[in-house]
């Protein structure tokens, strides 16, 4: 992803490819800088624009915290908070074989080509020649990747759930309450710097290392390389 695009690198199983790219949903730079420089209310909209998808994976907390039941009571049982966490329990079962089969099951190819991308983002941004040589020479441990936070994002529900004891919350605002605070930290620039939330960039390496990224093959890292180029000549040419 970019300013204003995103690219997508979709290998075939006859071994060709192809790369795809679409404008993001706000092409407004203006309108994305000021975005930007409202706390709390970044993180959401990086989070939505960046993975529109996770709309769906929220619908059952929204379900389950808005919906009026009563409008169900007419219904077999007479209680329509059965149905609603029925719904809600479906679409989440159907969010989660989603990410099962898509990523999980793929781990292998899946964590290696997550490792090429850290290793290309990495020399673009130390400004060395996009080549498969010096791309591998690469750390996998990026400082953005959404590993660490997710590690922010556990902090403020286990924080959450302290609380929940003495003080209700519906759980979409935990939600998103917790992701804007989460976000918050992880932007901090320098932040993996800084005394208090080295441990938790700390966890978050470590998981990227040894869990979710993977050391990629020359085909993947030239995939990567490909999809940057594809996005310099996109930003170029805007």
């Amino acid at each position: 992803m970019s300013d204003n695009y995103t690219a997508n690198f979709v290998m075939r199983k006859d071994g060709t490819y192809t790369i795809s790219h679409e404008k993001r949903a706000i092409q407004d730079g203006k309108v994305r800088n000021i975005i930007n420089k409202i706390p709390l209310v970044r993180g959401i909209f990086a989070l939505f624009s960046a993975a529109p998808v996770l709309i769906i994976a929220i619908i059952p907390m929204l379900l389950i915290d808005f919906f009026p039941m009563h409008v169900l009571d007419f219904l077999p049982g007479g209680d329509g908070s059965n149905y609603i966490l029925f719904a809600a329990n479906i679409v989440s079962l159907a969010v989660l074989i989603f990410i099962v089969k898509r990523v999980f099951l793929k781990a292998g190819s899946t964590w290696k080509y997550h490792g090429a991308e850290h290793k290309t983002i990495y020399a673009f941004h130390a400004g060395m020649e996009l080549t498969v040589e010096n791309v591998r020479k690469c750390p996998r441990v990026a400082r953005r990747c959404g590993t660490n936070l997710v590690v922010f994002v556990m902090l403020f529900f286990a924080i959450f759930h302290v609380i929940s004891y003495f003080f209700y919350v519906i759980s979409s605002i935990r939600f998103f309450v917790a992701y804007s605070l989460a976000f918050e930290l992880f932007d901090i620039e320098n932040g993996d710097k800084i005394l208090i939330l080295k441990p938790f960039f700390k966890i978050g390496s470590w998981f990227q290392q040894y869990l979710f990224t993977r050391e990629p093959t020359d085909e993947q890292i030239i995939a990567s390389i490909a999809t940057v180029n594809k996005l310099i000549e996109l930003e170029e040419s805007t």
